[in-house]
């Protein structure tokens, strides 16, 4: 469900963006390293041509590196602030210099900022309650190996997942589904009744 056009603010998902977690699961921040084609995957977005960003890793944050329209070098650094993880290690965050605030994922082109500094929306949050019910509930599904819509009969437990994990997912899906559905149904009766639809004749 694409956002209303009365809606000034732009969301998420309409914004290139750096995701941490990709960087670290594409390699790319392994100390020394510039993301290059030859060597590593490139980070590459299409928005009005083709723009590659460079990654310089460090251990104290991120060098970005890219060229501007007259092929200029543009650099900008964001430093990590980590954070301690249940078992004993350390979780690394982006710390937008901007705000001060730690953050996941970078959205911009010319600039990089966090999403409150953009003031950017999620997606869902255009999205009716029931929509977004049932799509968490879609999600679950997947995880639990079912990508068919709500109403299918669950799958069985997937072998790498533990019971209780499996039966707190099922219950999960059950009671966003039973409230999505619950509320869908509430959202079609108020339409109905103000478009004034009595139901088929008989």
């Amino acid at each position: 469900m694409a956002r209303p056009r009365s809606y000034a603010t732009p969301t998420t998902e309409e914004i290139r963006s750096i995701d941490l977690a990709n960087l670290r699961r594409w390699r790319m921040l392994t100390l020394g390293r510039i993301a290059q084609t030859a060597r590593i995957p490139a980070i590459t977005w299409c928005t009005d041509g083709i723009d590659r960003l460079g990654v310089i890793a460090q251990r104290d944050g991120v060098l970005f590196v890219r060229r501007d329209g007259e092929g200029y070098l543009e650099k900008l650094f964001i430093p990590f602030v980590f954070t301690p993880t249940k078992f004993g290690g350390q979780r690394a965050w982006f710390r937008y210099p901007g705000c001060r605030q730690s953050c996941r994922i970078l959205y911009g082109v010319n600039s990089l900022r966090c999403r409150k500094c953009w003031g950017l929306k999620y997606q869902s949050q255009y999205e009716a309650p029931a929509f977004r019910l049932l799509e968490r509930a879609r999600k679950v599904r997947r995880r639990l190996g079912q990508a068919r819509s709500s109403g299918e009969a669950l799958p069985p437990k997937p072998p790498y997942m533990r019971w209780c994990k499996y039966r707190r997912l099922a219950n999960l899906v059950r009671r966003l589904e039973s409230a999505g559905i619950a509320a869908l149904s509430g959202y079609v009766n108020g339409m109905q009744r103000k478009i004034g639809y009595r139901g088929p004749r008989r």
